[in-house]
């Protein structure tokens, strides 16, 4: 094993070890939030299936990829290849999506209040759930056409053009059909992506027309709730921005393999440790804006000295 696929392993361990409990204690948090006030805020519902969407990414695509790298690669069948990336197909397509919906959501939130605005928040509010589950349902309908072209070696051969994912192999082909399926597939991370972008720069048109606003308004309650909109707003936009760059990065990076005949494992390596950081980093960017989930891990903290006390 060479130098650059231990220090691979070693930060792929770092981000699972990392990110997947960050993402878990979210989902907690959250779960503690409903149970002890008997609801979610919209956007707090978005959030929970974002994280439980980069949680599922994270685990199906990395951990078997360092069982890959640690020489672990006759494990998986046919059956156990599909199932991995069919999960990690759908989890990773309804990221994209939710991440889409919650700066749409949050751009709606801060439109002005007029009639056309007030119906739509309305919509948006309502049919919140129905939105989400068909981001789940319409992914979970796209992958199973990519698993027909996945496959575990056979008594250590490879027949025909591949792609090698570490520990299973994508057979490339060029028919109309797999064309047609790239085309819907990538259309539909372009349209979402175009559509949290375009969500994005209304937002900081919104935020840049509040604070000219806010230079002549002076009664404090008004105050306060810009502030908080505004917060929240630059939250959504912090996630957003570090959503397009983890995809913009690992898609240059796909982009450029494909022109090359023999794609190197290190390459291939860095583009996976780049389109899971979201995940990894996702979760923090959530605590560190989030007030009750600042305040549970804080109590967490607390219960945790308090209990070292007493046992001291």
């Amino acid at each position: 094993m060479d130098l650059s696929s231990t220090v691979m392993i070693i930060l792929f361990l770092l981000q699972t070890s990392i990110g997947a409990p960050a993402n878990i204690f979210i989902l907690m948090a959250y779960a503690h939030i409903n149970h002890t006030e008997k609801t979610l805020k919209p956007a707090d519902t978005i959030l929970c299936h974002l994280v439980f969407a980069n949680m599922l990414g994270l685990v199906t695509r990395v951990i078997p990829q360092i069982m890959s790298d640690l020489g672990l690669n006759n494990i998986h069948n046919d059956a156990s290849c599909k199932l991995i990336i069919y999960i990690y197909r759908t989890s990773r397509g309804v990221s994209i999506g939710v991440t889409s919906f919650l700066s749409v959501h949050q751009a709606i939130t801060l439109a002005p209040s007029t009639t056309k605005w007030l119906s739509l928040k309305s919509k948006t509010k309502k049919y919140l759930i129905p939105y989400i589950i068909s981001f789940w349902l319409s992914n979970m309908l796209l992958n199973p056409y990519v698993l027909i072209h996945i496959y575990a070696p056979r008594n250590g051969t490879i027949p025909g053009a591949h792609y090698n994912l570490g520990f299973c192999y994508f057979k490339t082909s060029e028919s109309s059909h797999d064309l047609f399926y790239k085309i819907i597939i990538n259309g539909y991370d372009v349209f979402f992506v175009g559509l949290m972008l375009t969500s994005s720069v209304y937002i900081l048109y919104v935020l840049k027309r509040h604070r000219d606003q806010v230079r002549y308004i002076h009664s404090t309650r008004q105050n306060s709730k810009m502030m908080a909109e505004r917060t929240a707003a630059k939250n959504v936009t912090t996630l957003v921005s570090l959503y397009v760059f983890c995809f913009g990065v690992d898609s240059g990076i796909l982009v450029y393999s494909q022109t090359l005949l023999i794609v190197p494992l290190l390459l291939d390596h860095i583009g996976l440790f780049i389109s899971s950081c979201y995940a990894l980093l996702s979760p923090f960017v959530i605590i560190s804006f989030n007030k009750k989930i600042h305040r549970r891990l804080r109590f967490s903290h607390k219960e945790e000295r308090i209990k070292h006390i007493n046992t001291n």
